[in-house]
């Protein structure tokens, strides 16, 4: 009898036993591919960072940049183990007043505040994973949602720490050694690099046994924990690996607000990450890279009014949820079988 996708995945999981290799793991890109897209990946952003002369819409390409390192820290949780984690804005702000706490509070420079923000945001998920990952589906995604809305109170309250509701702000070199983020041409240079990197992370992330195991556990996490596969722990992993990635897009996101307040710890911010993952596709590795450039690029060269372009996306949410669950990377893959098929007919 053929081992069901999930076992196979689980199984993959595991090392080789009695001289049996273990089955081969969730079929991925070729290396070949990869350093292809890597190349054109990196192109692309060499020419729009010296093609494009507008200040704004190169600083607008850096947030975004910046924002789909968020996007991706979401898709771990959701196209990794299928948890919503509506909550992931806690180490999205974790990251952001990293930065203003360091630099405004302690004098900080940027590179050290966004390293202290990265090591506090694992210690949290550590924290916060344990208490939280006892739950699934709906009951994990409220109680972590309950939880930004205690990291909001705090951050307004603590006045002389987070700077209240005004925040902080008035930053002084925000700049990564020489390299100036408040240059335009810097900034998005800075952030696409960091997002290239975080890419070729979650290839390697999803190619390794801990990508099977977390395959696995989206899957049938029950089918997972009967052989052997240690669900809690693959979860809590998986939480912890997207905590860091959260903060770091939350730090890279202050150059281009130059203020921190509590709204970045509110729960829009985790529904507009989780938007770009399901306009792009959870299961593929760039589909948050997509959204994000569709949700945020697309609609300042279309003008659109902040309330429209919640109607449109919201729209085309329910319809791609309804008809194509996988978001566009479905919708692709769909339209390729559809065109072999018409060339083999």
């Amino acid at each position: 009898m053929q081992p069901s996708s999930t076992s196979a995945a689980v199984l993959a999981a595991e090392p080789a036993r009695d001289g049996v290799p273990a089955p081969a793991m969730r079929p991925g890109p070729t290396s070949l591919s990869i350093w292809l897209l890597l190349g054109a990946a990196i192109a692309a952003i060499a020419a729009f960072g010296f093609a494009v002369s507008d200040p704004f819409i190169v600083t607008l390409a850096g947030y975004t940049c910046a924002f789909a390192l968020f996007a991706l820290s979401i898709n771990i949780m959701l196209g990794g183990i299928g948890e919503v984690p509506l909550g992931q804005c806690v180490f999205f702000g974790i990251g952001a007043y990293g930065v203003g706490i360091g630099m405004v509070k302690l004098g900080l420079p940027f590179e050290l505040s966004v390293a202290a923000a990265l090591v506090i945001s694992v210690a949290a998920a550590a924290a916060l994973g344990a208490l939280t990952l006892r739950l699934t589906g709906a009951y994990f995604s409220i109680v972590s949602w309950g939880l930004s809305g205690v990291a909001m109170v705090a951050a307004t309250n603590l006045e002389s720490l987070t700077g209240g509701p005004l925040g902080l702000f008035g930053f002084s070199a925000l700049s990564v050694g020489p390299v100036l983020l408040t240059d335009p041409q810097s900034y998005f240079f800075v952030t696409a690099s960091l997002l290239v990197a975080a890419v070729l992370f979650l290839v390697a992330v999803r190619r390794s046994p801990f990508g099977a195991a977390m395959e696995s556990v989206r899957q049938n996490r029950h089918l997972a924990q009967s052989v052997g596969v240690d669900v809690t722990r693959v979860r809590l992993k998986a939480f912890m690996l997207s905590a860091p990635l959260a903060a770091l897009g939350g730090a890279l996101c202050v150059p281009y607000t130059q203020i921190v307040t509590p709204e970045v710890f509110s729960v829009a911010n985790t529904v507009d990450g989780l938007l770009m993952v399901l306009l792009g596709g959870s299961q593929l590795i760039v589909g948050p890279v997509i959204g994000a450039v569709i949700f945020s690029i697309i609609p300042h060269f279309l003008e659109l009014d902040p309330n429209v372009r919640i109607l449109i996306f919201s729209s085309a949410i329910i319809a791609i949820m309804m008809f194509a669950p996988g978001g566009l990377h479905q919708l692709a893959v769909a339209l390729r079988q559809r065109l072999r098929r018409d060339g083999h007919a």
